[in-house]
This record gives structure tokens, C-alpha cells and sequence, in this order.
């Protein structure tokens, strides 16, 4: 009986330490790594791109989830997001702390490369499609770089080939980051916005450029001087209404943590309501559904919120696993979109892989 006392409690402890359990109706890894920026494709497929083994890092993915093209930068960096069409890809992100733009061909074959350094480190770009085969790229440091050097954001128009139309940097004497953009029908850029001035908390704004690249306002999401916060997610609904969301500190009896927020304004910059829907947390990324719906992805476990459009009422949550503690998660999420059967494709990291998932809401 005695030989059995310590089985016994090694069983109970087993069954008490339960693992994880996805939710998920298909998910893969793919090396070490992190996924940055997801985009759904025509026929239910996927395009992701981020960094594996410390490269920039493109994969294309069917409807049934079959590797179709995936490829690698022969250089240290990642891609942080990617545009495509019918003849290929551009990807944009960081090299050695520069911005880095990439043209392949549909079926990978490298077009161009393209290396700028405006003089301050560029830890992300996002590109953007402003029609007529022209883009935009946007590249500036990450909100959770150490800033302790010259910051900016470099604006930068090129066309399909590759060929500078336009640039403009702004450089200023505290940090600034932007790691999320979007447009309007009227070609007007919003960012969302981190900065910190000398001796302060980080803070969060939003900023509105016209196409010529100029500030035509910038709000403040979190405005508690005391506790900090960054703006980490940007979506403009094409009918006036723009969101924003990244995480905020709050008090605590230890100190302080973080919570995502959720902001909705009018495209002229006036706040029209704040959500502060989950602890331990930050928005990651924001999309509006068939229903006209918001649904924020919150890095932390990829716990989903969804929100009425109008007033942010809570209309519930969407789980990954059923067991995640956001306070303390290896699965975090960078960007997701819904596919053409009304699922949700994710992106991220998962025990520091390059993590991709889908989860049907059907």
C-alpha cells in the first residue's frame, strides 16, 4: 500500500497540471520563428509572412492548407507585411535596421530588392496600395525597441518596378513608432502612433496624412499622464468611421499592467467611444465583418473580441484553447483575417514558432 501513496499522487498531480487544448480547426507551425501579417486569399488560402530562423520568411498556403510557394530572403530581418496580385508578390520589413522592399515573381523568382536607410533604425514596414500599380511604404521602429537613438517615420511612394516616386522622413528629437496603417477612399494614410518625449510615459495616438504625406491631426487614445501605452492596431471602414487599439498601463496593488484597448473616431479625429475589453493584454489587429461587426484580436492567447460597430457593446468573445492565461502565454498573435467561408486565419507565435491557424466560427 505504501508503494502505491507515491503513484497515486504523482497521477494526481498529472491530471491537475492539464495541457493546453486547441480550439482550432487546423493550425501548423513552421520553424522557429513569428508570423507577422495574414491575408486571405480568393480560393480560401492564405498568404503569411514574418521571419524564420532570423530571415524574412513568405508563405503561400491553398484551400487545404498545401504549401503552394514559400520563400526566404537570403539576408538576416523579416517581412512585416505583403501585398499580391495575379503576377506576384511585394513584401516589405527590416534588414540591419533599414527598410527592406522585395518584388517577387507568382512563382518566387526575386524581381528587385530594395535597402534604404533614412537614417534612424526601421524595425517594420507596411505597405499599402494607393491604385494604379502604386504603393506606399511606411517604416519606422517598433514600439517595444529600445529608444534610445534618433526615431522617425520614413514615408516612401514606388511603383510595381520598384522606382522611388516620392519620400518624405520625418525625424524628431523623441521616440516614434508605427507599426499599423490604413487608408481611405480618399487616399488619406492613418497610423497608429507610440511616442515618448524625454522624461514621460509612452503614449498612444492616431495620426491622419493626406496623400502627400502630411499631418492633418493626431489624437491621443490614452491620456492618463501617469501610465503608459501604445497604439499598436489601425482600420479605417471606408464609410467614415476609423479604429484603433494597442494596450494601455492600468494600477494595480503590485504596481501597474497592461489592458488592450479599443477606440473608435471619426475619420476628422473625434472620439466617438473607448473599449478596454481584456487584462494582460494588447490589440493586435482590427477587422469589421459581414455582420458589421469589429472584431479586435488580442495578441495574448489570440482571444478575439467582438464589438457592435456603433457603441462597442460587447458582443462576445472568440477562444483559441481552453486554457490560456494571457498574463503568462508563449501563444501570441500578430494579425489575422476572415476567409471567404467566414473563418479566422491567424498569425503569430507559438512556443517561439512561426505559428499560422484557422478557427471556424460555423
Amino acid at each position: 500500500m505504501r508503494r502505491l501513496i507515491p503513484l497515486l499522487i504523482i497521477i494526481i498531480l498529472g491530471s491537475a497540471c492539464k495541457k493546453t487544448v486547441s480550439l482550432l480547426s487546423w493550425e501548423r507551425t513552421y520553424g522557429s520563428g513569428d508570423a507577422r501579417y495574414v491575408i486571405s486569399t480568393s480560393d480560401s488560402g492564405l498568404i503569411a509572412c514574418g521571419e524564420a530562423n532570423n530571415q524574412p520568411f513568405l508563405i503561400r498556403l491553398d484551400r487545404n492548407k498545401m504549401t503552394l510557394l514559400d520563400l526566404k530572403a537570403e539576408m538576416s530581418g523579416i517581412f512585416t507585411s505583403v501585398w499580391y496580385d495575379t503576377s506576384g508578390y511585394i513584401s516589405g520589413g527590416s534588414t540591419e535596421n533599414r527598410m527592406l522592399l522585395m518584388r517577387h515573381s507568382k512563382t518566387g523568382n526575386k524581381l528587385w530588392e530594395k535597402s534604404i536607410d533614412p537614417g534612424f533604425n526601421v524595425d517594420l514596414t507596411q505597405i499599402l496600395h494607393t491604385g494604379n500599380g502604386n504603393f506606399v511604404a511606411i517604416g519606422s521602429a517598433s514600439p517595444d525597441t529600445v529608444y534610445n537613438s534618433v526615431c522617425g517615420l520614413l514615408f516612401l511612394s514606388f511603383d510595381s518596378t520598384g522606382q522611388v516616386i516620392s519620400e518624405q522622413n520625418y525625424l524628431n528629437g523623441f521616440f516614434t513608432a508605427s507599426c499599423s496603417a490604413d487608408t481611405d477612399n480618399s487616399g488619406n494614410i492613418y497610423l497608429a502612433l507610440t511616442r515618448k518625449e524625454i522624461n514621460s510615459k509612452q503614449k498612444a495616438t492616431i495620426a491622419k496624412f493626406n496623400d502627400g504625406f502630411q499631418l492633418i491631426w493626431e489624437e491621443e487614445l490614452a491620456n492618463n499622464p501617469a501610465y503608459g501605452a501604445a497604439a499598436t492596431a489601425v482600420r479605417h471602414d471606408g464609410a467614415g468611421k476609423v479604429y484603433a487599439a494597442g494596450r494601455t498601463e492600468v494600477p494595480t496593488d503590485g504596481g501597474s499592467l497592461n489592458n488592450s484597448f479599443i477606440v473608435s473616431l471619426t475619420d476628422g479625429g473625434s472620439i466617438n467611444w473607448k473599449k478596454y475589453p481584456e487584462s494582460s493584454n494588447t490589440g493586435a489587429s482590427i477587422l469589421i465583418n459581414a455582420a458589421d461587426e469589429v472584431l479586435l484580436l488580442n495578441k495574448n492567447c489570440f482571444i478575439v473580441n467582438i464589438l457592435d460597430r456603433d457603441n462597442g457593446v460587447d458582443g462576445g468573445r472568440v477562444r483559441m484553447f481552453d486554457i490560456c492565461d494571457p498574463y503568462n502565454t508563449n501563444a501570441t498573435g500578430s494579425d489575422f483575417d476572415l476567409n471567404y467561408d467566414g473563418d479566422i486565419i491567424l498569425a503569430g507565435s507559438l512556443s517561439g514558432s512561426f505559428y499560422l491557424a484557422v478557427k471556424s466560427l460555423q
